[in-house]
């Protein structure tokens, strides 16, 4: 009886496939762009489970038709532009029995899916697959429409006011770094310590709270518990994200996996400091009711929430804009996004810097000249932000984020109705069914020959993908950065909906390389001699082409070691 019902079942679930895919084919193959059919849709099971069984496949047996590719999740991080070169086509189809999914690589579609709206004037809306960042409530990210514009009015205008602050905490983080690396030979630390130093950066400029560098394996290996526990559990659940997809915490821990049970705990424990800082600030608030006194002169993220919450005694807002869950939800964002994505930046660069050391020159230079007899913790972001926003830290930003943003997929969706789009250079439009998704990808976008081949130059003249920071610098005589094709560079999103901490996030990181490329110099480790310099930059070259897409875009093993010297600079006045 059950293997009938089992056969029946089976069955009918088969029956049901083939004819959504047929459906959704009959709607695909009429708009005349390339397509392929994919046997199952990158669901959240899916990518726990199913797609690392296809890239062991993949590489067991050698597969190298594009096809094979498509089956995995994080493909364009492996193929970048190629696929869309060999398809001849910078948008296409990959069609599942559930969801019709066109992946972009041409700027006009990208910005009209990410800056245009529908007729019914709003954006289109994100991609239901983006639901797994909602882990501890709706948030910045994952609300649409008025309730966006709402959480947008309560964290917006205090990230922007936060620069002075994001400035200093930088440049203190990196004293501390720095006073460590004089004295210790430390190696291969590049990723691990810049994760705790903005860490730092975004626990004081959002919350108020003081952590104080420290090397991130002493910080992990700290075993006391209280906010000096936080790095070790933030550490702990982004290295095993993949579980919380899939069960709640409570049931994590009961698993007899102990990267579940880890994941599980360090959800609890997120969610227990975040609480616990919300109750802090609502104290303060109600106490600064009772006393009459007016806001502290830096309102920070924490404290915006909760005045927007009206769960503090004594409020008078007669319309809540976020509720608790909605206020632990944005934390989380905000510390991925000023965390962990932020760090990998700043280390790519630095990787970068070590093996073309000829840049590293020029950008100590720019730092001398600007900063003449004054020293790094003697500067402001008034001061001197703009002086060093078109010059090498900024061209090196910008080629870091080219190259490896920190998000490989821009996720939206058409919507219930029919929308028409125009395709690249004036070509004819096309009229997509409702339910498409569009995975809009930021590396094949900034790779696409068509828009990064320099004027007078070839493709292989224009470097597209090697790092060649001088390409976004001014013309002679002149003091504006290169600005690419609209929609061919988008590491921040574009549109209303760009990243609110796109300011934040490049005050940070010209403050940590200002800090430390005024005092010191890095390279690789020679391995006591066993190692040239040339070893080396290969080594690190074949591991930035093995990145994948966790949380944010990193390396998938160990990048070569590399050390920290102290420099002996010129003045520059």
């Amino acid at each position: 009886m059950l293997a009938l019902l089992f056969l029946t079942s089976a069955l009918l679930f088969m029956g049901y496939t083939c004819y959504s895919l047929h459906t959704l084919l009959s709607k695909i193959r009429p708009l005349g762009i390339p397509y392929f059919i994919v046997p199952f849709y990158p669901s959240l099971l899916s990518r726990v489970f199913l797609l690392p069984f296809v890239r062991f496949l993949i590489k067991a047996f050698g597969l190298t038709h594009h096809w094979f590719f498509l089956m995995t999740f994080d493909w364009q991080v492996r193929q970048r532009y190629e696929i869309y070169r060999l398809i001849g086509s910078d948008i296409f189809f990959t069609v599942t029995p559930w969801k019709a999914i066109l992946h972009v690589a041409d700027p006009d579609m990208a910005v009209e899916v990410l800056a245009g709206k529908g007729k019914d004037g709003e954006l289109y809306p994100k991609s239901k697959i983006i639901s797994s960042i909602a882990l501890f409530g709706e948030n910045l990210v994952t609300v649409e429409g008025a309730v966006w514009r709402g959480h947008r009015k309560v964290t917006g205008p205090v990230i922007g006011k936060s620069l002075s602050v994001v400035w200093e905490e930088s440049l203190a983080q990196t004293e501390k770094m720095i006073q460590y690396y004089d004295k210790s030979e430390a190696i291969n630390t590049s990723y691990r310590d810049f994760r705790r130093a903005t860490l730092g950066v975004i626990a004081h400029a959002g919350f108020s709270k003081v952590m104080e560098w420290v090397p991130l394996t002493t910080a992990i290996a700290n075993e006391e518990t209280g906010e000096r526990s936080y790095q070790k559990y933030l550490n702990i659940l982004f290295e095993n994200y993949k579980w919380t997809l899939i069960a709640p915490s409570w049931l994590l821990e009961m698993l007899p996996f102990k990267a579940a049970q880890d994941a599980g705990r360090a959800v609890n424990h997120f969610r227990s400091f975040t609480n616990e800082w919300f109750e802090e600030k609502k104290a303060k608030i109600e106490l600064d009711n009772k006393t009459a006194l007016k806001p502290s002169s830096r309102e920070d993220l924490m404290e915006s929430m909760v005045r927007s919450s009206g769960l503090d005694k004594g409020s008078t807002l007669e319309t809540p804009l976020l509720s608790k869950s909605e206020i632990i939800g944005n934390s989380y964002i905000f510390v991925l996004a000023g965390h962990e994505s932020t760090a990998h930046t700043i280390a790519h660069a630095i990787y970068f810097l070590a093996m073309y050391p000829e840049y590293q020159v020029k950008l100590q230079n720019e730092i001398d000249s600007i900063l003449g007899d004054r020293e790094h913790n003697q500067t402001s972001y008034d001061t001197h932000y703009d002086a060093f926003s078109s010059g090498w830290i900024a061209a090196t930003m910008l080629e870091t984020l080219r190259l490896i943003p920190a998000t490989s997929v821009i996720f939206r969706e058409i919507g219930p109705t029919p929308r028409t789009f125009p395709l690249s250079g004036g070509q004819r439009p096309v009229t997509l069914p409702p339910g498409v998704e569009f995975w809009v990808q930021p590396i094949g976008l900034a790779r696409n020959p068509k828009y990064w081949t320099q004027p007078g130059k070839t493709e292989a003249e224009s470097a597209i993908s090697e790092f060649r920071p001088e390409r976004w610098l001014p013309k002679p005589g002149g003091n504006t950065m290169f600005k690419p094709y609209n929609g061919s560079y988008i590491p921040f999103s574009i549109g209303a909906r760009g990243c609110i901490g796109k300011k934040f996030a490049q005050v940070e990181f010209t403050a940590i390389m200002v800090g430390l490329f005024r005092e010191m110099s890095v390279e690789f480790d020679s391995c006591g001699g066993r190692k040239t310099f040339d070893e080396a930059r290969q080594e690190c070259l074949a591991e930035m082409e093995k990145f994948v897409m966790k949380l944010t875009l990193r390396s998938s093993g160990e990048m070569p070691g590399i050390k920290w010297v102290k420099r002996k600079r010129q003045v520059v006045t």
